[in-house]
């Protein structure tokens, strides 16, 4: 089989399993990336092919005589903290995320959460030919670490055991049914539980959390009067929150909640932000003395960004959050919890908090592009808006700033599209520009097809 050079991506590696990937890529991953006697934790979460993808990718490193602990199958917030807990020299997660059933891949990190850009992995991985290697099949013990993640939060969230709050719990079926459920019982949550059993194949709700997924997660907050509902995506790295009258919450929005309440006293006040970002958040924070760094879409961007700057918190407003002060990884699981701390601090509905802040007109359109020309596309955009804009920024993609609005254009890293973001105080001027952008977009991709 030959490798699919396009599932090494900006910031982790996807496919559809066995189309792209499959085992004998995962033992060619794991010979690239293994080194003599440096210690690896592995996990993978619930997917079917998970596993077997791991297994493979353990004998690789292995064949590079490196040292393996397998954390078994669980949530993206188990298996970091397990290999931070390990002192492992990396973590590697088996996963796709957000990404239907039939997709798998993989996330690099430091021991300590630190992500990797595996874009350097490709050419090395393409080189190696599997009959040069003796793979063997790995004979590991399964370490898991499920007990000690549990209560290592509980521990850390204690104080939540005084509030009774009633939330949703929607799991999607994806990792964190096998921990989220025992976490917010133990604390004292009143519960009420949506596709919390785990289910590999996402029968039951996508596991991207976008609103028209979560539609029966708004109903129940409303009809049970919860304080709040959340929802994680397939692996757990994402938590999106509903708030008591069931709107729908932007991760960049609520994280403007958080930093605003949570982070008050903090001295050094430094918080990471993708370009895709709302506006409000330099304008609000900045009135508290906060300095907001931007870098492009991605988790590994922030979360590199977040220890480089020593941050109190990394935002993209797909949901992905970081809490550095507790580990630097992005596990979503502290978001709802979070949000539970500032409900019980502030003694306010989380619907009030949302009104205090400014929220603008948004709008995120996808629009479907070959991998193999998406790239091209946003470059020619890039050229094409140089000459007739003055106000632009191509950190990641091309963005052009207007008076009280801005459209950013770039390249999914994970999907075969290009996206088109709108920010604008008013719905008259956010329609105008989506309108103008998207005939524009739609007739590049058209000539570069």
């Amino acid at each position: 089989m030959e490798i699919n050079p396009h599932i090494f991506r900006a910031y982790d590696i996807r496919g559809i399993y066995p189309k792209d990937l499959n085992e004998t890529t995962f033992r060619k991953i794991g010979f690239a990336l293994g080194r003599k006697r440096k210690k690896y934790l592995v996990g993978n979460d619930i997917r079917k092919s998970g596993k077997s993808l791991a297994l493979a990718l353990i004998s690789g490193l292995l064949a590079k005589k490196s040292k393996v602990v397998y954390g078994g199958t669980g949530s993206f917030g188990q298996i970091l903290f397990s290999g931070l807990k390990k002192k492992a020299d990396f973590t590697l997660f088996v996963t796709a995320s957000h990404l239907p059933s039939k997709w798998n891949g993989l996330k690099i990190f430091k021991g300590d959460g630190e992500p990797i850009p595996p874009e350097k992995l490709k050419d090395r991985v393409l080189k190696i030919k599997e009959k040069e290697i003796k793979f063997k099949k790995p004979k590991i013990k399964t370490l898991n670490l499920g007990k000690d993640y549990i209560n290592f939060l509980l521990k850390t969230f204690s104080d939540l055991k005084k509030a009774k709050f009633k939330i949703v719990l929607d799991c999607g079926g994806g990792s964190t049914s096998l921990v989220a459920p025992k976490i917010f019982k133990k604390l004292g949550f009143h519960l009420i539980e949506i596709f919390c059993k785990p289910d590999p194949t996402f029968s039951k709700r996508n596991p991207e959390p976008k609103p028209e997924n979560l539609r029966r997660l708004i109903k129940t907050v409303i009809k049970r009067k919860a304080n709040f509902g959340v929802a994680f995506d397939g692996d757990g790295d994402r938590g999106v929150i509903i708030d008591d009258k069931g709107r729908y919450l932007r991760g960049d929005q609520l994280a403007l909640i958080l930093a605003k309440e949570i982070f008050k006293k903090e001295k050094k006040k430094i918080v990471i932000k993708t370009v895709s970002c709302t506006m409000a958040l330099e304008r609000e924070l900045g009135k508290l003395g906060t300095k907001v760094i931007e870098v492009p879409v991605g988790h590994t961007f922030v979360g590199i960004a977040c220890k480089k700057e020593k941050a109190i918190l990394g935002i993209e407003e797909s949901s992905h959050l970081y809490y550095p002060k507790i580990y630097l990884f992005d596990d979503a699981i502290l978001t709802p919890l979070f949000v539970a701390r500032v409900l019980m601090k502030t003694g306010k509905k989380l619907s009030q908090l949302v009104d205090e802040i400014p929220i603008y007109s948004f709008k995120e359109i996808d629009f479907p592009c070959k991998d193999e020309i998406k790239f091209q596309v946003v470059e020619r955009m890039k050229k094409k808006f140089k000459k007739r804009y003055q106000k632009i920024n191509t950190l990641d993609g091309v963005k052009i700033y207007f008076k009280d609005s801005w459209v950013l254009i770039r390249a999914s890293n994970t999907s075969p599209k290009i996206k088109l973001y709108v920010e604008a105080t008013t719905k008259k001027k956010l329609s105008i520009l989506k309108n103008k952008f998207s005939r524009i977009l739609k007739k590049c991709i058209k000539q570069l097809s």
